[in-house]
């Protein structure tokens, strides 16, 4: 992080927030370790209220500089921002304990950056 101190902007936002870089091992591994939050990918999975599996992570994702703020506007991405999509029939295939989501639990695509803002801007509110 030190590397990236007074740089960042939206576009390095981005790239931190598909980041795929497990904080234990230091390699590239898409999964619980990561902040792009890839638990259904996970080897280990994670402890807690969900199961060890769980089909969750980080599945949406938004930044904004100052001037965005100022203009009341942001990017988003919606599923995982890195790219890779959630495939519900693959997870449950690989994870059976979580076959009970079968009638819930849908694919969510992963949806490119898109910038959002108000029609009137900062001024007209």
């Amino acid at each position: 992080m030190a590397e990236n101190k007074g740089k960042i902007d939206t576009a390095l936002a981005r790239t931190f927030l598909s980041d795929h870089l497990d904080s234990f091992t230091g390699k590239i591994d898409p999964n619980e370790r990561t902040l792009c939050g890839h638990i259904d990918l996970s080897p280990r999975g994670i402890a807690g209220w969900v199961g060890p599996h769980a089909a969750a992570g980080a599945v949406q994702a938004k930044v904004a500089d100052s001037k965005m703020a100022e203009d009341v506007s942001f990017d988003a991405s919606m599923g995982h921002s890195c790219g890779l999509h959630f495939r519900a029939s693959s997870f449950l295939r690989k994870h059976p304990a979580s076959r009970w989501l079968r009638p819930h639990l849908k694919d969510l695509p992963s949806q490119p950056w898109t910038m959002f803002t108000t029609e009137t801007g900062p001024d007209r509110l």
